[in-house]
């Protein structure tokens, strides 16, 4: 990644924390210095905050946060449970669909799915977006027999799960992993990224009450319009007391 957008989005990051709201951000010069670089390295970071209207310039005075952006808009940011709505929530949400049809299950789905490799299964992609902005982004696998049930019109007005359970799917559990990836030349103009920009990356199997995999899905996320948040309990004996999760939410900026 050029250095001049690994600038741009640590300075984009520290925007949407508040730190410069009241001071503007620090003098050009000040920046050169503090990340190293050429003033033209700087200036093209700068101006890529100003194009993206995060912020603006006032000659003689300095660089500002632009507070009327969009993503400073009161009552933008809403807490959503990561087990449940990160992935499925429609509620604020417009969903615009990618791809949809039945294609050859890929090698590494397959084990999950239970199905052979190369066996017709249902793939979905699809891309969310809250107030014009693409947040982002659902690659999803479900057994052929399910396709009924998922209809192209149903899946961007509801949530795939509820779908699923109204057709008599009963959901009882699922395994989920949170991690990191670069984004790649298919998703990258998808969410409106450049090529090898972070996203937050969430995978998961779910399971009918028989224990059969009816999705398996990978959800790709643009990290800067969401904040994780944790409340930990301590609890154990006191030789060998740990820190455990008791309430877990997800903000979108």
């Amino acid at each position: 990644m050029p250095r001049y957008h690994q600038i741009y989005l640590i300075l984009r990051q520290q925007i949407a924390s508040g730190i410069f709201d009241q001071t503007g951000l620090p003098p050009e010069l000040k920046l050169v210095d503090q990340y190293k670089v050429a003033r033209v390295t700087m200036r093209r970071a700068l101006s890529e905050l100003v194009k993206e209207g995060l912020v603006y310039r006032r000659a003689g005075h300095g660089t500002f946060v632009n507070k009327e952006h969009a993503s400073r808009a009161p009552g933008l940011a809403r807490t959503w449970r990561l087990a449940d709505n990160l992935v499925e929530d429609t509620g604020e949400t417009a969903i615009r669909l990618i791809e949809y049809g039945m294609l050859p299950c890929p090698a590494e789905v397959a084990p999950l799915l239970e199905v052979p490799p190369l066996q017709g299964v249902l793939r979905i992609v699809r891309v969310r977006s809250r107030e014009g902005r693409p947040v982002s982004c659902v690659t999803m696998y479900s057994p052929p027999e399910l396709a009924p049930l998922l209809t192209p019109q149903a899946i961007t007005q509801t949530s795939v799960l509820a779908l699923l359970e109204r057709g008599g799917v009963r959901i009882s559990q699922a395994d989920q992993s949170i991690s990191s990836c670069l984004a790649d030349a298919q998703v990258a103009p998808l969410l409106d990224e450049p090529m090898g920009a972070a996203l937050l990356s969430v995978m998961r199997l779910v399971r009918d009450g028989e224990g059969r995999p009816v999705q398996w899905l990978r959800g790709l996320y643009r990290p800067h319009y969401y904040d994780h948040h944790m409340v930990l309990a301590r609890a154990g004996e006191d030789s060998a007391r740990i820190w455990i999760p008791r309430d877990i939410t997800t903000a979108v900026r």
